[in-house]
């Protein structure tokens, strides 16, 4: 493999989907309405300071909203009990 075909695969599978989740972490840092304005310069900064690793650490710690809460106990509730053709285990069997 020559230089040039590990460089091109670097940043095509592990350097672009990285700056891509910084990215979207740093939009949702923004965009929280439930963090304090110190919380998020605090994070920003964090994120800013260590991408990955702060970034890493934000989405492993982060809290999800109200909202989000919500739309998980609406589609949970959604589904139907069995699905057909399916049958669901349960711990004792």
């Amino acid at each position: 493999m020559t230089v040039l075909a590990v460089s091109t695969f670097v940043w095509v599978f592990i350097l672009i989907p990285l700056l891509i989740v910084w990215a979207i972490g740093v939009i949702d840092i923004v965009r929280r309405r439930d963090l304090s304005t110190v919380q998020t310069v605090g994070w920003v900064i964090v994120v800013i300071l260590f991408p990955f690793l702060g970034t890493a650490v934000y989405w492993f710690l982060r809290k999800p909203t109200e909202k989000e809460i919500e739309q998980a106990q609406e589609a949970g509730a959604d589904l139907p009990e069995r699905w057909e053709g399916t049958h669901r285990r349960l711990p004792d069997e």
